[in-house]
């Protein structure tokens, strides 16, 4: 007579529930490191972006001081961003040192938060634009241009 093989009540068949337990927690891990990476790529994308307006605004008034180099003086200012919009700029207007630094106010009112400052200064014909401003963090930032004119 050939001998039966006994089942036993003990055979396993499937996954335990440890074993399921610890590949929630592994995926779990990994999706929270995949949403801490996104984070972090559209932290560094605004800082990027913020940036980049920072250049356009610099080389911005250096084109306005240089096309009004006889009155390059009256572009020196000091300019902390207002919360509301500065009024008074014509783009329709001729090359004129009160009106450009009108629309270049309203353009930096757009880029930077309010309370950032822009300062522009002269020492002979070397002009430095400064625009300082405060991050996400509540790291302040501060970028310099200097040009010649």
């Amino acid at each position: 007579m050939p001998m039966m093989k006994l089942q036993s009540k003990h055979e396993q068949s499937g996954f335990s529930l440890i074993e399921v337990l610890v590949t929630l927690l592994i995926i779990a891990v990994g999706l929270l490191s995949i949403a801490a990476l996104q984070f972090k790529g559209l932290q560094y994308n605004q800082d990027a972006y913020m940036r980049s307006q920072i250049n356009f605004l610099a080389y911005d008034i250096a084109d306005r001081l240089r096309l009004n180099r006889d009155n390059a003086a009256d572009y020196v200012a000091n300019y902390t961003v207002p919360a509301a919009k500065p009024a008074g700029c014509d783009e329709n207007a001729g090359v004129d040192a009160v009106n450009d630094l009108l629309c270049w106010r309203t353009q930096v009112y757009y880029a930077l938060p309010p309370t950032s400052l822009a300062n522009i200064t002269a020492a002979g014909s070397m002009y430095t634009v400064a625009l300082a401003w405060t991050d996400r963090e509540g790291t302040t930032r501060n970028i310099e241009y200097t040009f010649q004119l």
